[in-house]
């Protein structure tokens, strides 16, 4: 069965890459408070959304092309349960913060306006002119909630359960992208060419299907440490306008590898994929609080980076896990018990199994 290989490398690689996203706001944030004489920004740690992206597009393939009746319904409820609930608590933490300690979050503010469309996962300009909702991690579940759209379009409109419609789409709107180049805040970020590593992933999963005979291991082996290397490489390095080039391309590499290189049982990595959007929800909140709260007051550890770092960590680690396991999993089976169709399972799936 191919999703007997395939679910141990969605679940690690979720964990990675949330933890890669950490690493990258640490390491930067660090950097703009205290100046260059912090450690260096490790950019290719952003490159844990890339792979985020590239999970979401194979995870989605997976589910609309079991075989059996495609439920719309069904679909969009379980999507907007998986991610909304978290989410919502998340943005309206940082409007409420906004208001009473302002000074934690910078530049942000308690813009109403902006409150509104983060809730309704539409691109809005913060101060800055730059396409962010409040909780700013939340850009990326823009995109996600457009790609579920297309998702419900393409297999619930026109059949296309094996989603190569949306591929086609989401490589015209690059394209359109590519070529227009719109000043529009929103047509920009609509056709933006980081779409096309939701279509990364699908083709993924169709490749992976024609792969997954025995004897084809070293298809495995190259791609992901390929990808893995091509990323290490990028150590500390921005890919400016080629990020789906240098991030989206290894990602897709090392997911595929992965299918067949993670076969192994790990717990450790397996909670880790358990709690990965809580983790992605929250540590900007542990970040900012430790870097502007914490780290003012321990003048005698000067600019030892590897220990606040490694508090930092820990700290986020634990939150996330308070996250998940008392706000995140009980909001999403309270979303599903009462408003989940007769008969739809839970949300969140028992550890090791595909989750989105």
């Amino acid at each position: 069965m191919i999703q007997g290989n395939l679910i141990p490398a969605v679940q690690y690689l979720r964990g990675f890459a949330a933890l890669a996203v950490f690493l990258f706001h640490v390491s930067s944030l660090t950097v703009a408070t205290w100046g260059p004489n912090a450690a260096g920004i490790d950019h290719v740690g952003a490159a844990g959304v890339d792979l985020f992206f590239v999970i979401s597009g194979f995870v989605m393939v997976m589910i609309v092309s079991r075989p059996g009746a495609f439920r719309p319904g069904d679909f969009i409820f379980r999507r907007l349960a998986r991610v909304v609930p978290g989410y919502y608590i998340a943005t309206l933490a940082v409007f409420l913060l906004a208001i009473a300690v302002p000074s934690i979050l910078g530049s942000t503010t308690a813009d109403v306006a902006r409150l509104a469309a983060s809730l309704a996962f539409v691109p809005w300009p913060d101060g800055e002119g730059a396409m962010a909702p409040l909780l700013l991690v939340g850009w990326t579940l823009n995109y996600e909630m457009f790609f579920y759209a297309l998702v419900l379009l393409m297999a619930g409109l026109f059949g296309d359960r094996k989603l190569y419609g949306l591929v086609a789409v989401v490589s015209a709107l690059a394209f359109v992208g590519w070529v227009a180049e719109p000043e529009n805040g929103t047509l920009a970020f609509y056709t933006d060419a980081i779409l096309l590593e939701f279509a990364f992933g699908i083709l993924v999963w169709h490749l992976h299907r024609y792969l997954s005979d025995e004897g084809r291991d070293v298809v495995y082996f190259v791609s992901f440490f390929a990808g893995t290397l091509f990323l290490a490489l990028q150590h500390e390095t921005d890919p400016g306008n080629y990020r789906t080039l240098y991030w989206g391309i290894p990602g897709a590499m090392i997911l595929l590898g992965g299918l067949r290189m993670m076969r192994f049982s790990s717990p450790a990595m397996a909670a880790l994929g358990d709690w990965s959007y809580a983790f992605y929800l929250t540590h900007l909140f542990v970040i900012a609080g430790y870097i502007r709260i914490v780290m003012p007051h321990m003048p005698d550890l000067g600019l030892m980076w590897l220990w606040h770092y490694s508090a930092m960590t820990a700290i986020a680690l634990t939150v996330a896990w308070t996250f998940h396991r008392f706000i995140e999993v009980p909001l999403n089976r309270l979303v599903v018990r009462r408003f989940a169709a007769r008969g739809a399972g839970p949300v969140l799936q028992p550890r090791m199994t595909a989750k989105a």
